[in-house]
């Protein structure tokens, strides 16, 4: 019951502090269409929940799926990894994953790491420890400092590019501004906490991809997965391991 009224809670959060009507009604729409409730093989879900971290079984089982089966071959760049929860189990499907992040306590505002925790040097070292204790050190590339200036120069594309840094929305639409032109035609874009009962930036920068033709493929959790047009006409099951 009280896990029930926490669910519910949070989602009164949402539609009444959050969701700006009707600007966000496209995003909710085509999220909830395309709404999954994969799960984690058990052993991959009992490493990556010892490391901390903010994403749920779901959107890990989604960001797994995405790094295993999203059918380009390509790297993986991660805006956002802290203590590196996420980008282990995306190691762990198999993808080369670059990790940027400032871990940096003055960069830090209240975003998904809650207004009681900012990353630090401390930080970086816990994150550089559980890659090594994962066994994944071969298939991570950390690359510190701010995320905007990291863009600057970039020369690698990549298949999938997972977003979770800044949540506030000029930070966001910042973040994609910088880092879209190093996405491959065919690639994954994926943004965390789009559903948030916290921060409004996110959802806000999906709509407006959504006015720019870009199609949500794929959501769990408050993780949403959008393409390109031309690509999501070509989707098949097999992209996130489904059989048909």
């Amino acid at each position: 019951m009280r896990r029930l009224q926490d669910w519910l809670n949070w989602w009164f959060r949402f539609f009444t502090q959050i969701a700006v009507w009707p600007r966000d009604l496209p995003v909710l729409v085509k999220g909830f269409q395309h709404r999954k409730r994969w799960n984690l093989p058990v052993e991959i879900w009992t490493q990556v929940d010892a490391v901390p971290g903010f994403m749920s079984e779901r959107e890990c089982a989604l960001l797994y799926r995405a790094a295993r089966y999203w059918p380009l071959a390509g790297p993986l760049i991660e805006l956002g990894s802290y203590q590196g929860r996420s980008t282990i189990l995306q190691a762990l499907a198999g993808r080369q994953v670059h990790a940027v992040d400032a871990w940096s306590p003055a960069t830090h505002t209240p975003t998904a790491i809650g207004p009681f925790t900012a990353a630090d040097d401390q930080t970086l070292q816990a994150f550089r420890d559980h890659i090594r204790q994962a066994g994944v050190e071969d298939r991570i590339s950390a690359h510190r400092g701010l995320t905007t200036e990291v863009a600057q120069g970039w020369q690698t594309e990549c298949a999938i590019l997972f977003v979770d840094a800044g949540h506030h929305y000029p930070a966001v639409r910042a973040d994609l501004d910088a880092w879209l032109p190093h996405l491959s035609p065919d690639g994954l874009l994926l943004l965390h906490d789009t559903f948030s009962d916290r921060f409004k930036g996110v959802i806000q920068a999906a709509g407006e991809l959504l006015q720019a033709g870009w199609v949500i493929v794929v959501s769990s959790g408050t993780i949403v997965g959008l393409t390109r047009r031309a690509t999501a006409e070509r989707m098949v099951p097999g992209n996130f391991g489904e059989t048909a």
